[in-house]
């Protein structure tokens, strides 16, 4: 087919098949002016020998004025002319292709052979007389610079009519749209990171989300973010996301691993950008290229973190096969590792005020003392612990309903005191102060409480806090006399008084046991004769709600041994037979007030333990649940998610803060004190 060739500015040659002649031109410039503009230039037309054959105006005209006016485009401008679809194009069209201009004179399908597929129906409607206008359309380019682009493009294909109104080729207007394609999805994905992370209150999961997130929009086979150590000579990955085709490497590394010169980059705060470790001027050491690519890493981005010129974490992304990292994926890597780093620093400090309040809470449920909040505005009480029951004879529930009830239960003698305690915390002033309380059954408890105030966030006192601790004294010195003779406790009233006991009577064993369990610790003397006295219903009573009031009975055995074996089945300390000796009384009772004592004793080393481990960290008590059901180094910290090595030192802080000289003395403290494993938390 006879061929057109136009020499250009570049050197560069068209060969176009046109009019059925060979032609030539020796200027780009003129060939921009051939709908006849200003300039008037000659144009000359010569054939393959270099002899003139005719000139240009045998062109079709409407072929002339198109390729004028798309030589003057601003756009990138394809122009697929006649039945082969013979391509023109524009300089601006060269960034689509780059520069490579032997697609001219190229049929169209053969210049776009990579994109034909997506090119060839907006053709074909275009070849029928239909414009087609796309938007925003993916385009993967290889040549233009050398690698692997995926670009978008905005573009219409409108048939270009001749002067008889028929089609005589496709004009093709194009605008790449890649920047703000690429802008708009960070955005977006930068909005929807900051949304996930909002709703995440775990470290480890913020670590797993922004991983998980970040890998999948860049198409990655493994993301992860990791802290260095305090020596700086390793770090550890404690949760990471992988395709599933790629292994994960959550452990424990060294940053020599790197090699010297990576390490340096980073240390130094810049992002190191690897597309291929084989050709890297940084991996180029045979160590560091083979761990790169023994790892999954053939192409990488790491973005380091620095604080107070020290590095302390890194993002990375990794891929099995080379890659060339554009500058917006460098610059979200190290957008999301910012976020990230404050998501984390957010979550542990949202933690440690769970795990604070959670504190507080197990140390107020198994506290002896009162802890309370006050608000002074509406004098409610806001917060008031569970020792209140034991200490105030009531729900807590009785004080937090009424506002004044707390005050109602306050001896009529301090009532003032109190009151003008709520105003000195209100002044901002902390104390302590002593009153009497009365209980709901008539028994009187002197309180210690201690008082401070509360600041709100700009510094105004709007609430009091304060302990109460329970000062009576429970020695054990206190007797609980039950007997339905009047004569007869009068007389023991006496004897007991006299020797300096609290003594306080009951006419029967129902009035008794109605009270018994808010009785502050003391001996009951049980005399059983009579009906009121109800037999051994009190042992056999205090014994099954296992109360700490030991019973001495004051019976008439006689002969009858079975008696007193019959009492101390019940549940009584010791059996006395009537007639009796005061001696023998006092005896009894010095007996029974030790086992009191030595049982107080008790309590407090078992609240004291309680305590202590209501005020460990939540991962040392996971450790110390699972040294309680019989794990080991290994099994626990395969539970927890933790290095065997981590788990021995917690469990050594565990021994060293509840006394413990080895495990099993450990186990036999916690379990002394009541305690029982709970199941991981995982």
């Amino acid at each position: 087919m006879p061929l057109v060739v136009m020499q250009t500015f570049y050197s560069q040659v068209w060969a176009i098949p046109i009019t059925g002649k060979r032609w030539r031109f020796s200027d780009l410039r003129t060939m921009r002016f051939l709908n006849g503009s200003t300039m008037g230039a000659q144009i000359q037309a010569y054939d393959w020998s270099g002899s003139p054959v005719g000139p240009i105006e045998t062109w079709p005209e409407v072929l002339r004025v198109t390729l004028g006016n798309m030589l003057h485009s601003a756009f990138a401008t394809y122009l697929a002319w006649g039945a082969d679809l013979i391509t023109f194009y524009n300089d601006p069209a060269l960034q689509l292709r780059g520069n490579r201009p032997e697609a001219l004179g190229q049929p169209l399908p053969q210049a776009w052979s990579e994109i034909w597929h997506i090119v060839s129906p907006m053709v074909t409607r275009a070849l029928h007389g239909k414009t087609t206008y796309v938007q925003d359309v993916p385009i993967d380019i290889v040549q233009r610079r050398g690698y692997p682009e995926e670009t978008w493009w905005t573009g219409s294909l409108s048939p270009v009519m001749d002067a008889a109104d028929n089609i005589g080729g496709v004009l093709i207007i194009l605008q790449e749209t890649t920047e703000r394609v690429l802008t708009e999805q960070r955005l977006r994905f930068l909005v929807d990171l900051s949304t996930r992370l909002r709703g995440v209150s775990e470290a480890r999961e913020v670590m797993a989300t922004a991983a998980e997130m970040l890998g999948r929009h860049l198409r990655a086979n493994r993301a992860g973010y990791y802290e260095l150590s305090e020596s700086g000579t390793s770090f550890a990955i404690e949760r990471d996301w992988t395709d599933a085709t790629t292994p994960s490497l959550t452990g424990e590394h060294r940053t020599c691993d790197f090699g010297s010169q990576i390490d340096r980059e980073l240390r130094a705060g810049r992002t190191v950008c690897i597309d291929d470790p084989l050709t890297h001027p940084r991996t180029g050491e045979d160590p560091v290229a083979a761990e790169f690519l023994q790892a999954g890493k053939r192409s990488t981005i790491i973005a380091p973190l620095v604080r107070d010129g020290r590095m302390v974490a890194s993002f990375y992304v990794h891929r099995t096969e080379p890659r060339h990292w554009r500058d917006d994926e460098i610059a979200l890597i190290q957008e999301v590792a910012e976020r990230t780093w404050a998501s984390i620093l957010r979550a542990r400090a949202e933690t440690a005020l769970r795990d604070s309040e959670e504190r507080f809470r197990q140390f107020a449920e198994h506290s002896s003392t009162v802890l309370w909040i006050q608000n002074l505005e509406t004098r409610e009480m806001e917060y008031i612990s569970p020792a209140y029951e034991a200490i105030w004879g009531e729900p807590v529930e009785a004080a937090l309903r009424d506002p004044g009830h707390w005050a109602k239960a306050l001896h009529p003698d301090d009532r003032d005191q109190a009151s003008s305690t709520v105003e000195r915390a209100q002044r901002g002033e902390e104390g302590t102060h002593e009153y009497h309380i009365i209980r709901p059954d008539g028994g009187v408890r002197w309180i210690r409480d201690t008082f401070f105030p509360i600041r709100d966030e700009q510094g105004r006192i709007r609430r009091a806090g304060g302990i109460a601790q329970d000062i009576t004294q429970h020695e054990g010195s206190t007797v609980y006399v039950v007997g339905g003779d009047e004569a007869s406790r009068r007389d023991l009233c006496l004897l007991l008084q006299g020797a300096g006991y609290e003594v306080k009577s009951f006419a029967s064993a129902q009035s008794f046991l109605a009270v018994a369990p808010v009785l502050v610790p003391g001996c009951v003397v049980l005399d059983t004769r009579g009906p009121e006295a109800g037999g051994l219903t009190i042992p056999r009573e205090l014994k099954a709600r296992r109360a700490g009031l030991p019973v001495i009975v004051l019976g008439e055995a006689g002969r009858n041994v079975a008696v007193g074996v019959q009492a101390m089945k019940a549940g009584a300390v010791d059996f006395l037979d009537i007639p009796y000796q005061p001696e023998q009384v006092l005896n009894a009772l010095a007996s029974a007030q030790a086992s009191i004592r030595e049982r107080a004793e008790q309590d407090q080393a078992t609240e004291r333990v309680r305590a202590l481990v209501a005020a460990l960290p939540p991962r040392e008590r996971a450790v110390l649940d699972g040294l309680l059901a019989g794990g080991t180094n290994k099994t626990i910290a395969r539970d927890l998610g933790l290095s065997p090595r981590t788990v021995e030192a917690h469990r050594a802080r565990i021994m060293e803060r509840l006394g413990a000289q080895s495990l099993p003395e450990l186990v036999q403290i916690a379990v002394g004190a009541g305690l029982q494993a709970r199941p991981p938390v995982r």
